[in-house]
């Protein structure tokens, strides 16, 4: 192979670009239109610019070339050179890789095919990191729709069988992806797969490492935004639990039935209650006369702790006392979330939809907006009719999906929760 063909992107083009990953690493050149350059990719724009010293060597040596009558299909070393060093936060472990990534997306930006016709989800990763990387995601994008290469993923999985060992960094690739190239589908249900699921990322202690890949920390705020939402609705399940230890501990009393049994009964389920919760981990009795060790709040799948709250006992003080304690009033509470929570369910509201984060995130993201201040099952019960007024008043904009979100947001970020 001639080196004239390694370097080969566009046979017409007037620009070599030497690109490498790191300052002393290997290059690779590559044959380059700039006006395309410069028409697809804003940071190409500027540094080809008369305002840099390597657009204003360009222009020199493009009118060298044209006064010497080379202008058409010059020769390769004729042609002026421009270095590139760093392609974006990209996961590569081959310099051959590096080489074969910015082809792609030099024939991306150049609107003609990759070297492969379906890349995978791990190469289009990639490509969107060296996208954002040279601010072409708009031009990058719109190639990914023209060819179709999500939507053939997307049709390749609906064939698939359902993969329940779906890796976080599979995830984190595909919700990337969406972000960029504008797939709102991928971002709604992998925001939401990992605020379900939680990430190693969120962990505590957990330092920021600046060498792994981009979709390790999902740039725009969107990765503090999916933080929020997993902690809102931690919170939410753990006023669940709280609410019904608080109506046990105060005294009122909760057997209805009138025998002389009732303050047994309520005896006898809050020491149930509280056996169970301690049993799946969601509670600990800790001293308050003197204690240093700090509570490790719920790391995990919220799906797993929603089942683990079902497991909740039917045991009862005696036989008169069937339908009293925590399983016959939790259960139906526990629905409720379910249906908002379950990733199998239809209801992906508390996903990132992209259309609202994209056009009205003050009003719609959940770190941004204000805590309505009361919440009541009957939000859900009366076909989402309850709406805080603070909410209500504000004005919807047209052919927004604001208000669809409203009835999730309600129930999660609510400073408080009526469970009765």
């Amino acid at each position: 192979m001639s080196d004239e063909d390694e370097l080969l992107v566009i046979a017409t083009g007037d620009l070599i670009l030497d690109v490498a990953q790191e300052e002393g690493g290997q290059r690779f050149s590559y044959r380059v239109d700039s006006k395309v350059l410069q028409q697809n990719s804003r940071y190409f724009e500027n540094l080809l610019s008369d305002r840099f010293s390597e657009g204003q060597q360009l222009a020199a040596a493009l009118e060298a070339l044209k006064l010497s009558g080379l202008s058409e299909a010059a020769p390769v070393g004729a042609l002026p050179h421009i270095s590139i060093v760093n392609i974006g936060r990209v996961a590569v472990a081959k310099a051959s890789s590096i080489r074969n990534l910015v082809a792609d997306f030099l024939r991306a930006v150049h609107g003609i095919d990759l070297a492969t016709g379906n890349p995978p989800i791990a190469n289009i990763a990639n490509l969107a990191v060296v996208a954002d990387r040279f601010d072409a995601v708009a031009c990058l994008s719109k190639y990914m729709q023209k060819k179709r290469h999500l939507q053939v993923i997307d049709a390749k999985s609906s064939r698939a069988k359902p993969n329940a060992t779906l890796t976080e960094e599979r995830v984190r690739q595909k919700l990337f992806i969406g972000l960029l190239f504008d797939h709102p589908s991928w971002v709604t249900t992998y925001s939401k797969h990992l605020i379900m699921r939680d990430s190693v990322q969120w962990r505590p202690g957990t330092e920021e490492d600046h060498t792994k890949a981009l979709w390790w920390d999902i740039p725009g705020g969107v990765e503090d935004e999916m933080i929020k939402r997993r902690e809102f609705i931690l919170e939410t399940i753990n006023s669940l639990q709280e609410h019904f230890l608080k109506l046990y501990t105060s005294g009122e009393r909760q057997c209805k039935l009138g025998y002389d049994s009732s303050l047994a009964c309520d005896s006898f389920q809050l020491g149930e209650m509280v056996r169970f919760f301690s049993k799946i981990d969601t509670v600990r009795l800790q001293g308050k006369i003197y204690d240093t060790t700090e509570p490790i709040y719920y790391l995990g799948d919220i799906d797993r702790l929603l089942l683990s709250l079902r497991q909740c006992s039917n045991y009862q003080v005696n036989i008169n006392h069937n339908h009293c304690g925590l399983r016959s009033r939790l259960l139906p509470l526990l629905d409720l979330l379910q249906n908002q929570l379950t990733l199998d369910t239809s209801s992906l509201d508390i996903g990132i939809c992209s259309d609202c984060w994209d056009h009205h995130r003050q009003e719609y993201a959940w770190q941004l907006t204000k805590r309505p201040v009361m919440w009541a099952p009957k939000s859900l019960v009366t076909a989402r009719a309850y709406t805080n007024s603070a909410w209500r008043t504000k004005r919807t904009p047209p052919g927004s999906c604001l208000t669809s979100h409203e009835s999730a947001r309600h129930i999660f970020m609510a400073v408080t929760r009526d469970w009765s």
